[in-house]
């Protein structure tokens, strides 16, 4: 049984693995996607001083936001989701601050990083940020109590030194020019606010499902985005921002090309908000930083851009850091945040199963109520219903792994374990009886307060 339980960590851990690093890669070629949009040579995107920039930046991460909020709608949408985002929308009180709080530190943090593509180039905006993961383990450690082992500081500290190895190029071969000073003080502002974000997304992914989480958080960025564009359009009409815009409508190639970067961001975030789930905030930011890796591999493939030495030593050692987490975590791949069963089962009793919370608030709800419970029998009352054979199965299916992840997260222990031998999700499978813990508790009454046990 231990080695069936090994068996399941191991392939959680190498999924969220697989999903931080489908998120360097699409971040990577985004950015040198950005890179031949703002080069000048195809486009007329390309800012000539700090104050074009910034208007060039806001215009871009108005398209980006509204794309993004689009695409991922639709594919929640086409995906059965449409119930589950009202869910979400309006949800308590914490999930619409959190969502609001990833709106605004996250949109900064992404027009940051356009602008300073902009004034100097990708390669830096995407490298420059890289100290983020240092702050979003700080936050997730004080904030939601996640485990962080010495090999993981370690592995950090590796990362950071190649940070700093790209800073001190930076400034060799340029100076201490405006730009130069510009570009790094957006880039620290940059790492701090996907810092917070991956902290907050952590905490979100706890109670929302990740495409859903998505689709709500760039559906409120594009609200605040829209609102401050017509404040802007009303004081300053003649602001370059609109220019820039109407130079993205006029070029075919210019809208296709921030499409295509757009969709691309989609998918990065939902593979970014995925590795959450499964590894937790250390874990997922540092993979993900592979992004500077992906981004210089992909400029010299592509011919878009030549990295200096120390950029590629730089990136080098990054990449070795990244390699120790991944090779150490997996080592450790158990739960990565505290797990306490509740020593008075009473703390719970507020739990309350209502049909207008998100499907995982529902999952803890149910298993306050009726925990200890098999992770089956949970599947069975969610999915109780449902006519179709094969809806049936995915929902099974995937009701299941949302409790794989709530144990991973600390909300839930795992009290007892078994082999599936009658097929109830798939021969040979780890069944597993779960009770609420602590922080599970926590989370219901955060988002639930304290109304009595029932039904709606």
């Amino acid at each position: 049984m231990k080695d069936l339980c090994n068996r399941q960590n191991r392939v959680r851990y190498n999924w969220g693995f697989q999903f931080a690093l489908w998120c360097a890669i699409l971040w990577g070629f985004c950015y040198q996607l950005l890179e031949t949009l703002l080069d000048g040579r195809h486009f007329f995107l390309h800012p000539a001083s700090v104050q074009e920039a910034f208007s060039m930046g806001t215009a871009l991460a108005v398209f980006f936001t509204v794309l993004i909020a689009l695409i991922s709608l639709v594919w929640s949408g086409m995906n059965g989701g449409i119930r589950e985002l009202f869910r979400a929308a309006f949800a308590s009180k914490k999930v619409v601050l959190c969502l609001l709080t990833e709106a605004v530190v996250g949109g900064a943090a992404a027009w940051a990083t356009y602008v300073t593509a902009g004034l100097l180039n990708t390669l830096f905006a995407v490298v420059g940020v890289m100290f983020y993961p240092l702050l979003g383990s700080f936050l997730s450690r004080k904030w939601l109590h996640e485990k962080i082992s010495s090999r993981s500081w370690v592995g950090i500290g590796i990362i950071m030194a190649g940070w700093v190895i790209f800073y001190l190029g930076a400034f060799q071969n340029g100076g201490w020019t405006r730009n130069i000073l510009t570009g790094s003080i957006l880039g620290v502002l940059t790492g701090i606010g996907w810092g917070i974000e991956g902290a907050v997304a952590s905490y979100l992914t706890d109670v929302l499902e990740t495409e859903t989480g998505v689709a709500v958080r760039f559906s409120y960025e594009a609200v605040l985005w829209i609102l401050l564009l017509a404040v802007l359009a009303v004081v300053r009409p003649e602001s370059l921002v609109f220019d820039y815009a109407g130079q993205i409508f006029r070029q075919p190639g210019a809208f296709a090309m921030v499409f295509l970067i757009a969709l691309c961001l989609t998918f990065n975030y939902f593979s970014w908000y995925r590795a959450f789930t499964l590894l937790g905030v250390t874990k997922g930011l540092v993979i993900s930083d592979a992004s500077g890796f992906i981004t210089i591999g992909a400029g010299m493939l592509l011919a878009v851009s030549m990295p200096a030495w120390l950029d590629i030593l730089a990136s080098v050692v990054m990449i070795a850091g990244i390699l120790w987490i991944y090779l150490f975590g997996i080592q450790e791949a158990g739960p990565y945040r505290e797990a306490t069963l509740l020593s008075d089962p009473s703390m719970a009793d507020g739990a309350v199963l209502r049909t207008r919370d998100p499907v995982k608030l529902r999952l803890l709800a149910y298993i306050a109520i009726n925990g200890p419970v098999w992770d089956y029998e949970v599947a069975s009352w969610f999915s109780e219903g449902i006519p179709n054979r094969k809806r049936k199965f995915r929902c099974r299916n995937k009701i299941r792994t949302y409790l794989i992840e709530m144990w991973a997260a600390g909300l839930l222990s795992s009290v007892e374990n078994s082999q599936d031998q009658t097929g109830r999700f798939q021969k040979g499978k780890l069944l597993s009886k779960y009770q609420l813990t602590v922080e599970g508790c926590r989370r219901l009454q955060e988002n639930q307060g304290t109304e009595k046990r029932g039904e709606d």
